[in-house]
């Protein structure tokens, strides 16, 4: 699995080169020089619920949960329109997430059990998306943004139970693996004078199980309540991503200047250029003047002759 995913970066990386290669006619980069390439990015995501396979009491259900990623990103700029985007992130994962009711009849209390504790995390997992970005601009300052790509993630290996008396009992494991998920994402750019932030709704979706395990009920009175199967979290989730790159007001632009760029060098440049405009357009007009004057005072010569 290591020398696949070591394979993969090679490749995503001659890729990247020669993509750099073909769109460098294009370097104005307007809107996206001013930032710095560097970005962090925080994500809220909505985990779908585990699947459950195998006996079931009535009652027994897994729910949504919400995880989190954060870290940094890399923007490869080719274009206004094009980029490469690399990252590395860490967040956890809501494992599984139950809900179920215990008769008291069956556990012979006063009142029904009612579990509902919230869900169970994961350590802390680790994933570098590779993505591709394009850009549509739309309206001044707001840029429309479709990323596309793949995320290799790392699964810390774990243990995560939970358990009331000796009733019920369940449990999620993964021995620690690293796997290929794929990764959509759709959403705006905002220009800000300190920062430039983009917002996205991203998807994510796990080609393997993230943490498999099992479930059982036991020890009940009614025996038909009694049962046990398997639970899967397939790891996908729905949610939002939050990226956002710093001005760079210490970057040195190159002749043909960016549209954007408020350094105090690009406007002695612009005001130097103007000038000199200024002073090619007065000789073009003194010679014209000049030109007009001779014609008139033949044209004189010939009407008194």
């Amino acid at each position: 699995m290591k020398k696949s995913i070591f394979i993969l970066l090679l490749i995503l990386l001659s890729f990247n080169a020669n993509a750099q290669r073909m769109f460098s006619h294009d370097k104005s980069y307007d809107i996206f020089y001013n930032y710095t390439n560097w970005g962090i990015q925080l994500d809220a995501l909505t985990y779908f619920p585990a699947t459950l396979s195998g006996d079931q009491t009535n009652s027994y259900k897994t729910q949504y949960g919400v995880g989190w990623k954060a870290g940094l990103v890399y923007n490869l700029n080719f274009s206004n329109h094009f980029a490469f985007r690399l990252g590395a992130l860490a967040g956890q994962v809501p494992a599984f997430n139950t809900y179920f009711i215990l008769q008291k009849d069956d556990i012979k209390t006063t009142e029904n059990y009612f579990h509902r504790k919230g869900a169970r995390y994961s350590p802390i997992n680790f994933s570098i998306p590779l993505l591709f970005e394009y850009r549509n601009f739309t309206i001044d300052r707001y840029i429309m943004s479709f990323d596309a790509g793949i995320q290799v993630e790392r699964t810390s290996s774990a243990l995560i139970s939970e358990s009331y008396k000796n009733f019920y009992y369940a449990y999620v494991t993964n021995p620690g693996s690293w796997d290929f998920d794929l990764v959509l994402k759709a959403g705006w750019y905002y220009q800000f004078k300190p920062v430039m932030m983009q917002t996205s709704l991203v998807y994510k979706y796990r080609f393997n199980n993230q943490y498999q395990g099992a479930y059982t009920f036991s020890n009940l009175q009614d025996i038909n309540h009694n049962s046990l199967g398997k639970i899967s979290q397939k790891g996908n989730y729905l949610g939002l991503s939050f990226n956002f790159y710093f001005r760079n007001n210490n970057r040195e632009v190159e002749n043909g200047c960016r549209a954007n760029t408020q350094s105090s060098q690009v406007k002695k440049r612009q005001r130097a250029q103007e000038r000199a405009k200024r002073k090619i357009q007065k000789r073009k007009e003194k010679r014209q003047r000049k030109k007009a004057k001779k014609m008139r005072k033949k044209s004189r010569k010939w009407w008194f002759w």
